[in-house]
């Protein structure tokens, strides 16, 4: 209600004859649950009440509005101080407010390219007829979308002329500046592409065979991890005083000290943590439900969060903004901005910033102080005990006893 937001009548009176008046009580009242601070809020209202009288001037009505509207308003107006202040967010939320509404009407569907369309059919098709993740799904797209551009332009898609030299002029134009296990990913995606396009019936050949594998031998490289002692810097980096410091502390405690990967820390639940039985239930790969114990210095950082630094919000989900609104993190890019924000606090040049980092030092940790492979990958919740296997790289006592020694100076 703006009754909150502002005491003198006269004020009040303003607002609510203005251009977006009878909308602003409902407005003002989702912004104060989504954690808006006061003064923030009135400053939008006196941000709409000058967009109002811009576009009384130019004769527009509500049903006018879109996003070139409000574009043209900021390059015209963004020097005056409330307005350079704000920026467009909060226009461009009273924008889809009134949409939801249904007072205006939604925004024109993009017009897709032939490929872009051709690229998500087959995503669709991964999603329901492969029953791929939705996030596997759509990590195949823009690979896609990119061959055929390449192959097309912007031209029609004659799919029947696809041969060797059009897979070759990808293979080639997507290697550089990419790892082996991307490049891999990307040749993957494109045989099940072809595959898909000899279902469909718009190709006569099945040209996945045509498709080079790439050289990326699954245990080639060693785990990139951190010592227990850079581990402990990047924890005692978070400022613990401050909600987000305690958000931060108990999101990095649950990477170093249970090895769960950033996406399963964004998608923790409150009711995935069961403080009488001391389980965490953790959402893992392909919508699996797996049951974690709750170490004691993992449930206080968790308990010391939820209690004095998570806001009042309605999202389900442990961790959150801390600025309004009070919305879930996204996904894991969230997490691992959070981790790479964490090592430049404590100072750290390390050569890989992820968050996949804090699991492979836990494992790492483990196997040096006596834990076998075993143990790890039943922690790790690896579900091959191959994929457990690269971490024996890095046991260099073990790999001591198998050295053979060097042959003396001037043997053949």
């Amino acid at each position: 209600m703006l009754d909150d937001y502002f005491e003198l009548p006269e004020i009040l009176r303003r607002h609510r004859a203005g251009f977006f008046g009878a909308y602003l009580d409902e407005y003002t009242s989702i912004e104060k649950a989504q954690g808006y601070p006061r003064n923030t809020v009135r400053n939008h209202c006196y941000v709409f009440r000058i967009f109002g009288r811009w576009l009384d001037r130019r004769g527009l009505a509500i049903a006018d509005l879109d996003d070139e509207v409000i574009g043209e308003f900021w390059r015209k107006q963004r020097w005056v101080p409330r307005i350079e202040s704000t920026g467009t967010r909060p226009l461009r939320r009273l924008l889809d407010h009134l949409r939801g509404k249904g007072l205006i009407p939604a925004p024109k569907a993009e017009v897709r390219t032939e490929a872009a369309a051709l690229a998500h059919r087959y995503g669709e098709y991964l999603l329901h007829d492969r029953a791929l993740a939705a996030d596997s799904a759509s990590r195949q797209i823009p690979i896609i979308e990119h061959f055929l551009r390449l192959s097309f332009g912007r031209g029609p898609l004659r799919l029947r002329s696809l041969g060797e030299k059009a897979i070759t002029r990808f293979v080639l134009g997507t290697a550089a500046g990419v790892s082996p296990r991307t490049h891999q990913t990307q040749m993957s995606a494109l045989r099940s592409f072809f595959r898909f396009l000899l279902e469909q019936g718009e190709i006569q050949l099945d040209l996945s065979g045509a498709v080079p594998s790439v050289a990326a031998w699954r245990h080639a490289g060693v785990p990139k991890y951190l010592s227990p002692d850079q581990v402990e810097q990047v924890l005692a980096s978070c400022d613990r005083r401050t909600p987000m410091g305690r958000r931060d502390f108990a999101m990095l405690l649950m990477l170093a000290r249970l090895g769960v990967r950033a996406c399963e820390v964004a998608r923790l639940d409150l009711q995935d943590i069961h403080w009488r039985t001391g389980e965490l239930i953790i959402r893992g790969k392909g919508s699996s439900l797996e049951a974690l114990p709750l170490l004691a210095e993992v449930g206080e950082a968790l308990a010391a969060y939820i209690k004095r630094g998570r806001p009042e919000c309605h999202t389900r989900r442990v961790f959150t903004r801390v600025r309004a609104p009070f919305t879930a993190l996204a996904l894991k890019g969230s997490v691992t901005t959070v981790v790479r924000t964490a090592m430049s606090r404590a100072g750290l040049d390390v050569p890989i910033r992820g968050a996949h980092v804090l699991r492979h030092s836990l494992a790492t940790s483990m196997l040096r102080d006596g834990a076998s492979m075993s143990e790890i990958g039943v922690l790790l919740r690896h579900r091959s005990p191959a994929t457990t296997e690269i971490y024996a790289k890095v046991d260099l006592t073990s790999l001591k006893r198998l050295a053979q020694p060097w042959p003396a100076g001037g043997a053949r």
